[in-house]
């Protein structure tokens, strides 16, 4: 079984069908059934609270489910929230957020370079050796 590091976009654009890139994200799945995702402690806390607020409360808490239990689950330790926040300070002229540098982070200590995301500030990352899935015609 291969895994990717799923970010908020792509979770997001998997459940959500009136989203930009949904059908994209059920393609790239149904392409790969046998890929699991890696799902930062940082990109649960976005995604379970996104959908509580957009969608609702129960919604969040299945989908919640669905993350920590069908796929790896990953807490961020203190030695890399220490990392991820030097990450932070060092591309300060990038937009990045803090979970955004979490799966940089977490994507090379994993030795897992592919981020399963329709964020351009992944896909910015391609220089430092990430690899945004899928890609985009």
């Amino acid at each position: 079984m291969s895994e990717v590091i799923a970010d908020t976009s792509a979770l997001i654009a998997f459940f959500v069908r009136s989203e930009e890139h949904h059908h994209d994200a059920r393609r790239y799945m149904t392409a790969h059934p046998r890929t699991r995702w890696i799902i930062l402690e940082s990109v649960f806390d976005e995604t379970v609270t996104w959908f509580r607020a957009k969608v609702s409360p129960r919604d969040s808490i299945t989908i919640g489910r669905v993350l920590r239990e069908e796929h790896r689950y990953v807490n961020l330790s203190d030695e890399v929230d220490a990392a991820t926040w030097e990450a932070f300070c060092r591309y300060d002229d990038q937009a990045w957020s803090y979970t955004d540098c979490s799966i940089l982070v977490m994507a090379k200590r994993l030795g897992i370079l592919q981020v399963f995301a329709f964020d351009d500030h992944i896909r910015q990352m391609a220089g430092l050796g990430i690899v945004s899935v899928p890609i985009l015609m």
